[in-house]
C-alpha cells in the first residue's frame, strides 16, 4: 500500500479537530458496545453510519466529503463502510475512520495521487513513485480507480481481512489480497503499521495507532467512557511524565517515552514468574523480581543480593529500592521483609497472623521506611512510615493490588483489582476504571512525577492515563501478565 509521507496533511487535519470531542460527547447518542483493549480487525461495529456521520459532521461541519460516488453524503458513505464490513466480518467503523486519515477527512488533498472520483478511500495501489492520478481511463494496472463507491469500500474491507485472516490465502473471489508474506499477519490495528518490522498497510510504526485514536475520539464523542479507551485524545495541557518501563511475568520488558531498554530476564529463562521490578532514581537502569525472590539487574542497577537460593516461607511478590539506589527491600506474602544494600529493616508481619497475605510494599519519600499493604487492603506502617488509613474490615469488590504514596509522602494511593483507586491523606482521585469491561484486570499503579496524576496498568499491558499523567503508550501485544511498571525519571 501507499507509503506514508503522503499522509501528513490527514494527520494534521485529524489532531487539531480532535480536541473538542470532549466537548461534544454529553449530546451524543451512546455508543452500541464497549470497545476492546486490543482492536480487532474483524468483528461487530461498535459504531454506526449515523454515530459516524455524526463524529464526522462534528469536525467539518457543513463541508461534505468530496466523494461524488455517493453524492457526497458522508452517512452514505458510512453505510457503505458498515454494510460491506458486516459481509466480511470486518469492523466497517473501523475502516471508515481508517478512510478519514488516508483523505484527510474525504478533502483528497491535490498533493496527493487519488483523486475524489477514484472511489479509493485508502490509497489502494497508491505505491511510491507513482505520479498523481488525472483520470480512471488514463490509469495502469493496478488501477488507483474503482468502479463504484460500493466496490472501493468492498476492495479495502477485503484487503483489510487479508491482513487480519490467514484463512483468505485460500479464498477465491476476493477483490484483493495482501503480499503474501503478510496475509494474517495483523489481526488487531495496533499491529498495522511498520512497528513489527513488517509494513502493514503503510510503513509509519504508528499508523494502526493513530487510527485508533482517531476511533476512540468518535467513541468519545458518541458517548464512550473516554478512560475505557486508552488511545483516545488527550485534554490534558500540562502533561508529566517523561516515559516508563513495564514489565511482565515473562521477563520481558517494554519502553514507553524516554525510557530505555536496557535489557530483559527472558534470556535467563527465570525459574519462577517475574513479579515486580524497580527503576534507579536517574532513570539509567532496572531491577527485575522473580517470585522466587531472584534479582536480575539492568543498566546501572547494581545486584545487591536476592533469596534466589534460600527457602523461604512464603515467595515475594514486591520489592522497593533504597536511598541512592544502594540497595532494596523485597517482601513475601506472610508479610516478611528482607533488606539488601543500604537498605534497613525497620520491621515486618512475618511473624504476625494475617487476615490476607501481603501483596506489596511501598517505601517513605525518606527511605526511613515503609507501608505494606495486604489484599483486604489492611496497610501496616513500619519506620517513619505515617498510617493515613485502610481498608482493612471493610467490605471491598475486589482485592488490592498496588499501592503507591503522593509525592508528599503525606498519603498514598491503592488500587483494586476491578481498576477502582482508593486514597488515603493527601492523596487524590484523578479517575480510574471502574466499570470499563474491555479491561480485564488492573495490575499496577504509577504515580507522575507531579504527583498530580497516575497511569493505571492492566493485566494485559494496557497503560491508561489519569490527572497530569501524560500519553505514552502500551504495548500492541505481551505474552505474560503485566508484572511491573516503572518510573523514568
Amino acid at each position: 500500500m501507499a507509503l506514508f509521507h503522503r499522509r501528513v496533511a490527514a494527520l494534521v487535519v485529524a489532531f487539531a479537530l480532535a480536541s473538542v470531542a470532549s466537548a461534544l460527547g454529553a449530546a451524543a447518542p451512546a455508543a452500541a458496545a464497549t470497545p476492546t483493549t486490543q482492536t480487532p480487525v474483524m468483528g461487530p461495529n461498535l459504531l454506526s453510519a449515523d454515530q459516524l456521520a455524526a463524529w464526522y459532521r462534528s469536525k467539518r461541519g457543513d463541508t461534505p466529503p468530496n466523494v461524488p460516488g455517493v453524492n457526497y453524503d458522508v452517512r452514505a458513505l458510512a453505510a457503505l463502510f458498515i454494510e460491506e464490513g458486516r459481509l466480511d466480518g470486518v469492523r466497517g467503523d473501523m475502516a471508515f475512520v481508517q478512510s478519514v486519515l488516508e483523505t484527510g477527512w474525504f478533502s483528497y488533498p491535490d498533493y496527493g495521487q487519488i483523486r475524489p472520483w477514484f472511489n479509493n478511500f485508502a490509497g489502494m495501489y497508491a505505491y511510491d513513485g507513482r505520479e498523481p492520478g488525472t483520470t480512471c481511463e488514463a490509469e495502469t494496472a493496478p488501477s488507483r480507480c474503482f468502479p463504484t463507491a460500493r466496490i472501493g469500500v468492498r476492495t479495502q474491507i477485503h484487503l483489510l481481512r487479508g491482513y487480519a485472516d490467514e484463512t483468505t490465502r485460500y479464498m477465491t473471489g476476493r477483490l484483493a489480497k495482501p503480499p503474501s508474506d503478510r496475509i494474517g499477519k495483523a489481526p488487531i490495528w495496533e499491529l498495522f503499521g511498520g512497528s513489527s518490522g513488517i509494513a502493514i498497510w503503510a510503513t509509519a510504526p504508528d499508523y494502526g495507532l493513530r487510527i485508533i485514536s482517531l476511533y476512540s475520539d468518535a467513541m468519545v464523542f458518541n458517548g464512550a467512557r473516554r478512560a475505557c479507551l486508552p488511545y483516545s485524545p488527550s485534554a490534558v495541557t500540562s502533561p508529566s511524565g517523561r516515559g516508563y518501563w513495564l514489565g511482565t511475568t515473562d521477563g520481558a520488558v517494554h519502553t514507553f517515552g524516554d525510557a530505555w531498554y536496557y535489557g530483559s530476564a527472558k534470556k535467563y529463562h527465570p525459574a519462577a514468574p517475574i513479579v515486580g521490578g524497580e527503576a534507579t532514581s536517574s532513570g539509567n537502569g532496572y531491577w527485575l523480581l522473580g517470585r522466587d525472590g531472584g534479582i536480575f539487574s539492568f543498566g546501572k542497577a547494581k545486584f545487591f543480593g536476592s533469596t534466589g537460593n534460600l527457602r523461604l516461607n512464603k515467595p515475594v511478590n514486591g520489592m522497593e529500592r533504597s536511598r541512592w539506589n544502594a540497595g532494596y527491600w523485597l517482601v513475601a506474602d506472610d508479610g516478611g521483609v528482607f533488606s539488601f544494600g543500604n537498605a534497613r529493616f525497620f520491621g515486618s508481619t512475618g511473624n504476625l497472623p494475617l487476615v490476607k497475605p501481603v501483596q506489596g510494599m511501598e517505601a517513605t519519600k525518606t527511605f526511613g521506611g515503609y507501608w505494606l499493604f495486604s489484599s483486604d487492603g489492611g496497610v501496616f506502617s513500619f519506620g517513619d512510615a505515617q498510617f493515613f488509613g485502610s481498608l482493612g474490615g471493610q467490605a471491598i469488590a475486589a482485592p488490592i493490588v498496588a499501592m503507591q504514596r503522593s509525592a508528599t509522602g503525606n498519603g498514598y494511593w491503592m488500587l483494586g483489582k476491578d481498576g477502582r483507586v482508593y486514597t488515603f491523606g493527601d492523596a487524590k482521585h484523578y479517575g480510574d476504571v471502574r466499570g470499563c469491561t474491555n479491561y480485564k484486570a488492573a495490575a499496577r499503579l504509577l504515580v507522575t512525577p507531579t504527583g498530580k496524576g497516575y497511569w493505571i496498568a492492566t493485566a494485559e499491558g494496557t497503560v491508561i492515563p489519569f490527572g497530569d499523567a501524560r500519553r505514552l503508550g502500551s504495548p500492541a501485544w505481551i505474552n505474560g501478565a503485566t508484572s511491573s511498571l516503572m518510573l523514568r525519571p
